[in-house]
């Protein structure tokens, strides 16, 4: 069975911190490639970047969505995001970086990539060393993720922070929020998603479980516009 696989990256919101309710019954035609480099049935939490807390993100909310509007393949999905990360981990020559690339090259022997979803950058939102050249960093970690994985027009999703951080914390996060949405002047086959009316957890910090799985489906919807077709 060849896969559609889909490369999730970023920090806590994508990887997911809140509660897991609302668990349904994991689709078959979904998996999600586990730490052991294993093939498994997606079902929350498929992130394992901090066991125990770990929770729903907008992973597979996204590929739900796109079974529900008529995805032809099997979707594989290569869970890579780690909670409180900066950029400059994730840009060429980091250690998430590579450890990315590491698990989406042996994922993409049971498949061919379709996308990268990235959500990321309250950690660069809070001081000025990390947001000013975040902009830059953002450009070229999109520029050599694409060519380290040989599809250098891959789609490429990014999300916008939630609003709902605090400005004395996140003094820089509509900074980064305009560069989410101005990269696509600048990369090709980009696409950036809202998180306007999206709600916390309570911690003003991490997307409530039935927000990140609407932001899920606006990262499908973004996609789909972006490809004019399902993931099949």
């Amino acid at each position: 069975m060849k896969l559609d696989l889909f490369l999730l990256i970023g920090q806590s919101n994508m990887a997911g911190r809140e509660a897991l309710d609302g668990i349904r019954e994991p689709d078959p035609r979904i998996v999600s490639l586990n730490a052991k480099r294993e093939w498994a049935p997606a079902i929350e939490p498929i992130h394992f970047d901090k066991p125990g807390i770990a929770g729903v993100g907008p992973g597979l909310e996204f590929a739900r969505t796109l079974m529900e509007r008529g995805a032809s393949n099997a979707i594989g999905l290569i869970p890579c995001a780690v909670g409180g990360t900066k950029i400059e981990h994730w840009v060429r020559g980091g250690d998430l970086y590579e450890h990315a690339m590491e698990r989406a090259d042996f994922a993409m022997q049971s498949g061919q990539l379709k996308g990268i979803l990235w959500h990321q950058g309250e950690n660069d939102a809070m001081d000025a060393d990390d947001a000013v050249p975040y902009r830059k960093r953002f450009e070229a970690m999109i520029r050599d993720m694409r060519e380290r994985l040989g599809h250098p027009r891959v789609p490429f999703l990014a999300g916008k922070l939630g609003y709902f951080l605090s400005p004395d914390t996140f003094p820089f996060a509509p900074l980064l929020r305009s560069i989410v949405e101005e990269t696509r002047q600048t990369a090709h086959e980009y696409g950036w998603i809202d998180s306007a009316g999206l709600e916390h957890s309570g911690d003003s910090l991490h997307f409530l479980s039935a927000s990140a799985r609407e932001l899920g489906r606006r990262y499908a919807e973004t996609y789909l516009s972006m490809t004019g077709h399902s993931a099949g």
